[in-house]
């Protein structure tokens, strides 16, 4: 009883702090919360489920948020790209990883995620303001780098919203505030929403830690959220530069160790 208590303690505090980074930089939190519930105890896929459903209780919690409700615009190419097309790659992915080893393909991401990070914080004007004009071939090359990311989304669980996040940005052009919106709709609520109900449907999920994980997640999305609304781009782009090499870092040393 007093280890369950003590277990449930540090999954409030851990997914909150992971939550409330996540919603501010566009992704980042299941490099935390999900090797958490490995070391915790739990197998590699339950672990992955039960990070999945909690997850989308951070897409509830930033959509929430009075604020965004009023500014927020849906960006067409975007969402539709996200729920045809990623939507798909998150179920193949699912299923692939319950079958695969995946540390080779951590530790590539790994890397890519703080090349990633490095390049966000010394490119100037990214994500300051929306691509007016774009063209039908950032389109389909982010199509298709989102497929990836769902890929990802559903195999790996980690890096998933901070590249999609980078390919909003990158690709299809969103200003930095917005293309996070989107990815705490799409890949946060909607993705991981799908990725539960697939790896629930292929193995277990750790159903008495999740009631605390939902309340953490939830509270450390609503005020991140809030943060992010009262945060300048500039600001707003350091974090999710740091957040980026940092879980690239950690990304790398879960690979090397596991």
């Amino acid at each position: 009883m007093i280890e369950e208590i003590i277990n449930q303690s540090i999954l409030f505090v851990v997914t909150f702090i992971a939550n409330l980074f996540s919603s501010v930089s566009g992704g980042g939190a299941g490099f935390i919360q999900f090797p958490m519930l490995i070391l915790l105890g739990l197998p590699f896929a339950t672990a992955l489920g039960t990070h999945k459903v909690a997850v989308v209780f951070l897409g509830i919690g930033a959509m929430s948020k009075k604020g965004f409700n009023r500014s927020f615009a849906f960006d067409k190419a975007v969402s539709l790209a996200m729920l045809f097309v990623g939507c798909p790659a998150v179920v193949l992915g699912s299923v692939i990883i319950i079958s695969v080893p995946s540390h080779i393909a951590q530790l590539v991401l790994g890397f890519i995620t703080i090349a990633s990070g490095i390049y966000t914080l010394f490119k100037k004007g990214f994500g300051s303001k929306t691509l007016e004009n774009r063209s039908t071939t950032r389109v389909v090359v982010g199509t298709l780098l989102l497929f990836c990311v769902g890929m990802f989304s559903g195999s790996l669980s980690s890096g998933a919203g901070l590249f999609a996040t980078l390919t909003l940005v990158g690709v299809f052009g969103l200003e930095l505030k917005r293309a996070i919106m989107h990815t705490m709709i799409f890949v946060a609520t909607i993705w991981n929403g799908v990725g539960a109900v697939t790896v629930g449907a292929l193995t277990s999920i750790h159903w008495q830690w999740i009631p605390v994980m939902i309340i953490a997640a939830f509270s450390g999305a609503f005020l991140g959220t809030t943060l992010l609304m009262k945060m300048p781009v500039a600001k707003v782009k350091l974090v999710f530069s740091l957040v980026s090499m940092l879980s690239g870092v950690i990304l790398i040393l879960e690979a090397i160790y596991k």
